[in-house]
């Protein structure tokens, strides 16, 4: 409406200049306008007695906007704008023809839809202004004249090096703008900060057609699995499954292990589409590692099954997580917790226990040297361990720099801190005034009245607790809830003060008169700090039968958790887990010395194992930007899993450290996921280029957008407005609107 109205697109009124093509000025106008209109107004003052003085006023304005349209228009109004010169322009023109791009609706692909509008309509449109050059991309871009024999095969789509690519062709022959006809379904990994930078650094405008739905009711897809990919024999992990789903009743998950079902979950829907999340928990039987398959049956006619799983890696090993436990007299606690965590997998228990102020009793220690003179006194000493727990001893018995190494193990090592509770412990053994204190989950009271108190108090779960692995019986929520209702009491709780911001309470103890912490988590630093307000979970041992394990289980979790947060010597990565139709795998490491300062002058090796065993090593090198991180790009051309084994050593060649990681590589996969037209991409593309987005029904809009574009060649070009169709229907709906007025007044 508006182009026939005025002749031309809003585009060109947004982008140009509105002026008269009269030599004579526009003040003669305007002065012509009110000579006009002060003749009409003495015209039908002559006539008043005739006309009551609304109706003159009325007649007044009507005449006169009537002789102003027309003057307006003999002054000829003309809309200057700067366009482009027909046939000095490139616009490069780019189809997807991914994968992806193969998805039908109606029965109707996406690439052929793409090709209706560009071979059809937006090219031969484009061609009789510009230069046109098109091509068409999946993983890399290729020129050609015709789209006819595009065929969707490409198992990558890039689009930000495609860009890019195209883009710095423009520092050397000249480009209006590029056009990009896809569903937005980039799997290049490459989108980040430096894609937008650089994207927005070339000052060409980008315009995006996008094809496909936005929204796919009938597929359904395994978004994400979330799963720790280290984990200890015997133990049980949790994955967090994300499906995107459509409009269904219920949704079963399934895990497989090869051929074997291993863990399946049944959880029930609203009845509408979108994404869900869906908590299965997977036993990490026997050493080794575990190649695990998360699939999600559809319940409806789905579009593309190949998205319904997703491939995982579990590694389950035997690490040795060293812990140092603190304590102060030979309690019942004590004991139990040792007998608890004996022999227990991936855990090792240091205890340095004071006999007599000067005396220690060690069990654990690697020499008779080690801690003989009780708790640690250097950074080498106490970093060596993965988690410290202090158990009922008064801060008096630690000087100044031993309380200042805590609280740095904590905030700078990474390390994991856990005090328990005593009559000499916490509050009661001075704990407010030491370094210690800022670190831990709670405001420690400050009172000189003793918050040890020797009385029943049952333990529950908190909020936080029923999602906890430290505080997990049973996976069923309920059934776990109701395990820890069966626990005897405690004998004794330790009131603390309030718990601090950001802090998680785990569990609560019910007194019988208040309600207070039992077990309090919180990040600190680098590292973690948790308080357990008793001395008295022997008691779950003790007054349950000989075969309930829940005493066993909760400390083993317990300290299983609080150790394998710690960061290690050497901390390695590689950019994601399962790489799909890729090969290159960016490997990174972390190096620290012993007292865990950053180390950049080691030598770091990775041992790349490839499914039939052929291995090949790749030295990382040193990060000149980022102190103790070592870097490298290994190539796995093989599908199947690839062990990656990582050796630190200083420059004598003494090892400081090793690990292992493992890597899964798979083909005709990448293309299969996020099938949904990603228009949030695209719009981002436009907007950050200064171009705009349409969807494929729309895309002969570009053309107009073009052709008044400022990006090129130009030409300044005047677009005569007087003739246009809104001026002849405002003086006509003028006098006819006066017509009817004297009609209905009976003074024609």
């Amino acid at each position: 409406m508006f182009n026939w109205l005025l002749n031309y697109p809003r585009s060109d009124f947004d982008a140009g200049t509105l002026t008269f093509a009269s030599s004579l000025g526009t003040w003669l106008l305007a002065a012509l306008i009110l000579f006009a209109a002060i003749l009409l107004g003495i015209s039908l003052w002559i006539r008043r007695e005739h006309l009551s003085p609304a109706k003159t006023w009325t007649l007044w304005v009507l005449q006169s906007l009537v002789t102003a349209i027309l003057l307006t228009m003999i002054w000829r109004p003309t809309l200057i704008v700067e366009a482009i010169n027909p046939g000095e322009n490139t616009v490069a023109v780019l189809l997807d023809t991914s994968a992806s791009m193969q998805v039908e609706a109606d029965g109707v692909s996406r690439l052929a839809e793409g090709i209706d509008a560009l071979d059809q309509s937006l090219i031969p449109e484009l061609q009789e202004s510009f230069t046109v050059r098109s091509g068409y991309f999946g993983e890399t871009l290729k020129w050609s004249d015709d789209y006819a024999g595009a065929t969707p095969n490409g198992q990558r789509t890039n689009i930000s090096t495609t860009l890019l690519d195209v883009l710095e062709q423009a520092r050397v022959d000249p480009l209006t703008a590029v056009v990009v006809a896809t569903d937005g379904s980039d799997n290049s990994n490459a989108i980040n900060n430096e894609f937008w930078d650089k994207l927005a650094s070339y000052n060409v405008p980008v315009h995006t057609v996008g094809i496909g739905e936005t929204e796919l009711a009938n597929d359904t897809e395994v978004i994400s699995v979330d799963l720790p990919p280290v984990a200890m024999p015997g133990s049980v992990q949790t994955a967090r499954v994300s499906v995107q789903h459509g409009k269904q009743e219920s949704l079963r998950v399934k895990v497989y292990s090869g051929d074997n079902i291993v863990a399946i979950k049944d959880k029930q829907l609203s009845g509408k589409a979108g994404p869900t999340t869906v908590e299965i928990d997977i036993d990490a039987a026997d050493t080794g590692l575990q190649e695990l398959r998360f699939e999600a049956e559809a319940s409806t006619v789905d579009i593309s099954p190949g998205n319904n799983s997703r491939k995982r890696l579990l590694q389950v090993t035997e690490s040795n997580r060293k812990i140092l436990y603190f304590e102060g007299e030979p309690r019942w606690e004590y004991k139990f917790i040792r007998r608890a965590v004996n022999n227990a997998p991936g855990v090792s228990l240091v205890t340095i226990l004071r006999t007599t102020p000067n005396k220690f009793y060690r069990q654990g220690i690697e020499s008779p040297e080690q801690h003989a003179n009780g708790f640690p006194t250097t950074k080498e000493e106490l970093y060596h361990y993965d988690a410290v727990i202090i158990g009922n001893v008064e801060s008096v018995s630690l000087n100044g720099t031993q309380q200042q190494l805590i609280h740095d193990y904590v905030s700078e090592r990474g390390g994991s801190l856990m005090m328990l509770a005593g009559d000499r412990a916490l509050s009661d053994g001075g704990w407010q005034t030491s370094p210690v204190a800022a670190a831990l989950p709670v405001e420690l009271d400050k009172s000189t009245q003793p918050t040890f108190e020797r009385l029943h108090a049952k333990a529950s779960l908190a909020i936080a607790g029923t999602h906890s692995p430290i505080t997990r019986f049973a996976s069923e929520p309920s059934v776990n809830e109701l395990q820890w209702g069966e626990l005897p009491d405690l004998a004794d709780i330790q009131v603390t003060g309030d718990v601090k911001p950001g802090a998680n309470v785990l569990l609560n103890a019910d007194t019988g008169r208040e309600e207070v912490p039992l077990l309090t988590h919180q990040r600190y630093g680098a590292g973690n700090t948790y308080l357990l307000a008793t001395s008295g979970t022997w008691r779950w041992q003790m007054q349950m039968p000989f075969e309930d394990q829940r005493h066993e289980i909760f400390w083993r979790q317990l300290l299983t958790s609080i150790a394998a947060g710690a960061p290690q010597q050497i901390q390695t990565r590689t950019d994601r887990q399962i790489y799909n139709d890729e090969k290159l795998i960016k490997l990174t490491t972390r190096l620290f010395d012993d007292e865990f300062n950053a180390m950049s002058n080691g030598v770091v090796e990775a041992v790349l194992t490839s499914p039939d065993g052929v291995q090949t090593t790749t030295t990382l090198k040193a990060s000149a930007d980022d102190a103790g991180v070592y870097t490298a790009t290994a190539t796995a051309a093989q599908t199947g899993s690839w062990q990656i084994d990582f050796l630190a050593s200083d420059q004598d060649g003494t090892e400081i450290s090793s690990t292992t990681q493992w890597i899964f590589r798979q083909d005709g996969t990448a293309e299969q996921y996020a099938l949904a037209q990603n228009d949030t991409l695209l719009k981002r593309i436009a907007a950050t280029t200064h171009g705009s987005y349409v969807s494929v029904a729309n895309a002969d809009d570009i053309v107009e957008t073009l052709r008044t574009s400022r990006s090129g060649i130009v030409r300044e070009q005047s677009l005569p407005l007087w003739n246009a169709p809104l001026f002849f229907l405002l003086l006509i709906g003028l006098k006819l609107l006066e017509w009817m007025l004297r009609l209905f007044w009976g003074r024609l």
